[in-house]
């Protein structure tokens, strides 16, 4: 039997965002980077190893997130943040990520019902979509 969380595999381009910038803000990421990383993107998921690998297209960076509910530093909030995966029985793919700071980023992939990858983001009270569809 194929694994639910599978089908988050492949080229994803984004078409939507809600309140990313509001998650950003919320992390304190200053006003010009947060105008850089509001930019669309695209997506390319892979697994390979247990990992699920998220290459973003348009800047050249990879994200490893192991898939086996060890601990890992996450490269995209800094040094000293520590992330776990869980893997959903749908098939999403959730990520906590502590920050050095004292906040907790959660990050969830998953699918919607007309196949689009939604990345749900939240700090806090704060919550942003990016919205992705296939390519």
């Amino acid at each position: 039997m194929t694994e639910p969380y599978l089908k988050l595999e492949g080229e994803w381009h984004e078409i939507r965002q809600n309140n990313y910038q509001g998650v950003l803000s919320a992390l304190g990421v200053n006003f010009m980077i947060r105008k850089m990383l509001a930019i669309k993107s695209s997506r390319l998921i892979t697994f390979a190893n247990n990992n699920m690998v998220v290459s973003s297209l348009s800047i050249h960076k990879e994200n490893v997130i192991p898939l086996d509910g060890e601990e890992f530093e996450s490269e995209n909030f800094g040094k000293g943040s520590k992330s776990r995966a869980e893997i959903g029985q749908d098939g999403s793919v959730k990520v906590t990520t502590n920050l050095p700071n004292g906040k907790t980023v959660v990050s969830v992939r998953e699918i919607d019902e007309d196949d689009r990858l939604v990345l749900t983001l939240t700090v806090g009270d704060v919550k942003g979509t990016r919205t992705y569809q296939r390519a």
